[in-house]
């Protein structure tokens, strides 16, 4: 899976599931980091799709996390 999304760092299917199963191995922040990253980096519908998983993610790590509200933080940039 994360070889799939270091091949094509656009496509959101790959990176998406490159970053589940990050998140399913403890490493959070690259999970969040890769998602914020393909956010900076589509536009349209897909950045959308790719920005409502991220903020799904960040409920299941817990809203109050710590690496959660850093991550929101980041978000923000990569929006405006």
């Amino acid at each position: 899976i994360l070889a799939k999304a270091a091949a094509a760092p656009t496509d959101s299917d790959a990176q998406l599931a490159a970053a589940d199963a990050e998140l399913m191995g403890g490493a959070t922040q690259l999970a969040f980091n890769r998602l914020i990253e393909l956010i900076r980096n589509t536009s349209g519908a897909q950045r959308e799709a790719v920005r409502l998983r991220l903020l799904e993610l960040f409920e299941t790590v817990g809203p109050a996390e710590p690496i959660v509200l850093k991550a929101r933080r980041d978000l923000m940039s990569a929006l405006f």
